[in-house]
C-alpha cells in the first residue's frame, strides 16, 4: 500500500533554501531514517509532511486511510493538565474507554455494575488490547506519575510522556499509521532505548525517522534518506553501506571536477 509522496519539494528559511526539488515516497512497511546535518531541513521537512507548514514548491500526498503521528523534538502542552490527561488527550473512543475504565478502577468505587458495563465495553470495542500495549509502554519508559502536573516536569519526562502518546496513537490505528519521531531517543537510557529498537522493529508501523544514533538506526531502519547540499539521496540498506554509496558519490563528483 502506498502510504505518502513528496514531489518536487522546495522549502526555504528567509534567504537560504533548505532543500530544492525533493522527490521520495513511502510505502507501508517502511521503516526510514532522515539523516542530514543540523540545519539542513530534517524537522522541517517532517512538519510539511504532518500539515504543521507548507512548502515553497511541491506537493505532498498522503493516502486518505493513514493517520499521521508526528513526535516533535518540543511539545506544546496545556500546562495544568496532568500526565493523565495529556496522554489521554486523543479523541479517539478507545482511548476515552480505556481512560474511564483506569480512572474507574484507581477510584477504588464498589459498583459491581458500573464495573461490569465498563468491562463489557472494554470487550465489544476490543480495547483490551490497547490498554495492555499502554501498560507496556508506561512501563518500559518509567511513567508512573499519572496526576503530576505537566508543568512540574523534566525536559526528559516531557519527551517520554510525547514518545507514549505517539506509540499509544499508532496502536489505534493498527498499522495503518505513519509515524514519523524527531529524535526519540533524547532522553532514554540505554534499557529504554533497547526496547524501542525491538518496539519499533517487531511492529507493522510505517516509520519515517530524524536521528543522529547510529545504531538506533541500524536495527530499526531499512533505508535512509540523506539531505546533503538542498538535494536527497535515497539509500537501500543499513549505515554502513549509506557510508559507502556516499564515498562513492564523493569520489565520483570529485573526478568530475
Amino acid at each position: 500500500m502506498h502510504y505518502a509522496s513528496v514531489e518536487n519539494l522546495t522549502k526555504s528559511l528567509g534567504a537560504r533554501v533548505l532543500f530544492r526539488d525533493v522527490t521520495f515516497h513511502i510505502s507501508e512497511g517502511d521503516k526510514i531514517a532522515l539523516i542530514a546535518r543540523n540545519g539542513y531541513g530534517k524537522s522541517t521537512l517532517l512538519h510539511l509532511l504532518a500539515g504543521k507548514d507548507q512548502p515553497d514548491e511541491g506537493r505532498i500526498w498522503i493516502h486518505k486511510d493513514i493517520q499521521l503521528v508526528l513526535l516533535k523534538q518540543e511539545d506544546e502542552w496545556e500546562e495544568t493538565l496532568t500526565v493523565r490527561e495529556q496522554l489521554f488527550a486523543s479523541p479517539h473512543p478507545i482511548v476515552k474507554l480505556v481512560r474511564t475504565y483506569e480512572e474507574f478502577v484507581e477510584s477504588g468505587q464498589q459498583d459491581p455494575l458500573r464495573l461490569q458495563e465498563l468491562l463489557n465495553q472494554m470487550e465489544e470495542q476490543q480495547a483490551w488490547h490497547v490498554e495492555q500495549k499502554l501498560q507496556q509502554i508506561l512501563s518500559r519508559l518509567r511513567i508512573h506519575q499519572m496526576q503530576q502536573r505537566i508543568a512540574h516536569l523534566s525536559g526528559g519526562q516531557r519527551k517520554r510522556l510525547a514518545l507514549a502518546q505517539a506509540l499509544l496513537e499508532t496502536e489505534l490505528y493498527e498499522g495503518h499509521c505513519l509515524l514519523m519521531l524527531d529524535e526519540p531517543t533524547n532522553h532514554l537510557d540505554v534499557e529504554m532505548i533497547e526496547w524501542l529498537e525491538q518496539y519499533l522493529s517487531t511492529q507493522k508501523t510505517t516509520l519515517l525517522m530524524v536521528t543522529h544514533d547510529r545504531y538506533f538506526l541500524d536495527e530499526v531502519c531499512n533505508e535512509i534518506i540523506e539531505m546533503d547540499q538542498e538535494r536527497i539521496y535515497i539509500h537501500q540498506g543499513d549505515y554502513a553501506h549509506y557510508l559507502e554509496q556516499k564515498a562513492h558519490r564523493q569520489d565520483v563528483n570529485q573526478s568530475e571536477w
